[in-house]
């Protein structure tokens, strides 16, 4: 059962990085590219180490581990690139990962249930923080479209009112 719910939120995750490269600001669009490629890689990689080595669960840990220093470093240097505080926590929750990676480094577990929990809550994490990013970045998008638009409107009463001033003196003077 966990391993179907494992499939369901790599689909949300995908969908959400998906939703952050049509709508989101340039660091979640970042982000998401980082999630998107580290997932679509991910896959035939373990799937490789799978059919290239014994069938343990330790080469697929230390990927997984390597791995999720690439996308935490990844989602830091675009978080401190960008000053972008939803990927300081998406970087943040994917640091968690650090710690059930190592849980299950040391233990080494046939099947161990919790580590598929663990990683579903931090997928979904970070998932959920791509898709608030890029919620947020389409309400600024907004905000700055309805302030451009003030900012035309007053230029342009502006305008008319000097227009006006202008053509009043001129109509005096002749």
């Amino acid at each position: 059962m966990a391993w179907f719910f494992y499939w369901i939120v790599m689909g949300a995750s995908t969908g959400a990085a998906l939703f952050a490269l049509w709508k989101g600001d340039r660091p979640a669009r970042y982000g998401a590219l980082l999630r998107i490629s580290i997932t679509t890689l991910g896959v035939p990689i373990q799937y490789a180490i799978f059919a290239l080595t014994a069938h343990t669960m330790l080469d697929v840990a230390i990927y997984d581990l390597a791995a999720t220093a690439f996308v935490s470093f990844g989602f830091l240097y675009i978080a401190l690139r960008y000053a972008s505080p939803w990927l300081a926590a998406a970087m943040v929750i994917q640091g968690f990962e650090f710690y059930t990676d190592r849980i299950f480094l040391d233990t080494r577990p046939h099947v161990d249930k919790s580590y598929v929990i663990q990683e579903n809550l931090i997928v979904t994490g970070v998932a959920l923080v791509l898709f608030l990013a890029t919620l947020s970045a389409i309400r600024q998008r907004g905000k700055a479209r309805a302030a451009a638009a003030e900012r035309a409107r007053k230029a342009e009463q502006r305008n008319a009112r000097i227009e006006a001033m202008l053509s009043g003196r001129y109509s005096e003077a002749a």
